[in-house]
């Protein structure tokens, strides 16, 4: 399948020299268009180059649907990589950003919507010819261990990319999705405060996320502290689950602060 040439030149004349190359907005917004029309619809991004951003970007400015990335990271991941297809998962994960409506409420973005975007830019990229490993090759390179409020670790964005390739894969064959967690497992549902996104704690003591139609992505764990609540890890953080099954983390103040609420998954 045809690729874009100019990020190819791109990483051949990088290659060639002490400086990676960088990505010109031409290619990037072609990359764009690719990416949407494998989606099915009529591209109206705009793409820029900016060193306003840190990596790469979604927002709207004057109801124009706008994807940004800084050109100095986006050629450190095609060097890191050696692969154009990383360009591709970049810009497809941000694409989704703007197709799930995250860019309608920036503030509120929470781990399970960087999911979604991963999985999203998993699914396309195999309808683009993509191998796993090449969907896979920005995360196993750049991505961080290391999990935070916005966005997961490491490890839960690989399995997200993973699920949507394999959807991908399943769907040109034919076959059906895969075999989600049992429900017989999901024992609490878990919310916080402005995330719309709903957690689960399974049986075997896992905090999950996941969406429809895909396997459970780990994000941390919940432990039972006898009659007193639970202990409830999730990414890098530490909470407290009080009888009623209240969420509470301290403020660097040392006050308690009720931040997400508990309740019995109904099966």
């Amino acid at each position: 399948m045809r690729r874009i040439h100019s990020i190819l030149a791109l990483l051949a004349a990088s290659s060639l020299s002490a400086q990676p190359a960088l990505l010109d907005e031409g290619a990037a917004r072609e990359a764009v268009h690719r990416i949407v029309r494998h989606s099915g619809l009529q591209p109206n991004f705009m793409v820029r180059a900016s060193d306003e951003v840190k990596t790469a970007n979604a927002y709207v400015k004057d109801r124009q649907r706008v994807i940004a990335y800084n050109p100095t990271f986006m050629a450190a991941v095609l060097d890191s990589t050696r692969t154009d297809w990383s360009a591709f998962s970049v810009l497809a994960h941000e694409v989704a950003h703007h197709l799930l409506g995250h860019t309608i409420d920036p503030s509120s973005l929470r781990p399970g919507d960087e999911l979604a975007c991963d999985r999203y830019s998993g699914f396309v990229l195999f309808g683009m010819g993509a191998s796993l490993e090449q969907c896979l090759a920005v995360q196993s390179a750049m991505g961080s261990p290391h999990g935070t409020r916005r966005h997961p670790p490491k490890h839960a964005r690989l399995e997200a990319i993973r699920q949507g390739w394999e959807d991908a894969r399943r769907l040109r064959g034919g076959l059906p999705p895969e075999v989600t967690s049992d429900a017989d497992a999901l024992r609490y549902m878990i919310t916080f405060v402005n995330d719309e996104n709903i957690y689960y704690a399974d049986s075997a003591g896992q905090v999950v996320w996941f969406d429809a139609g895909a396997c459970p992505i780990n994000l941390g764990g919940l432990r039972e502290e006898g009659k007193d609540g639970f202990a409830l890890q999730w990414m890098e953080e530490s909470f407290f689950v009080d009888g009623k099954l209240a969420i509470w983390r301290r403020s660097a103040h040392g006050m308690p602060l009720q931040v997400g609420r508990m309740q019995a998954y109904a099966r």
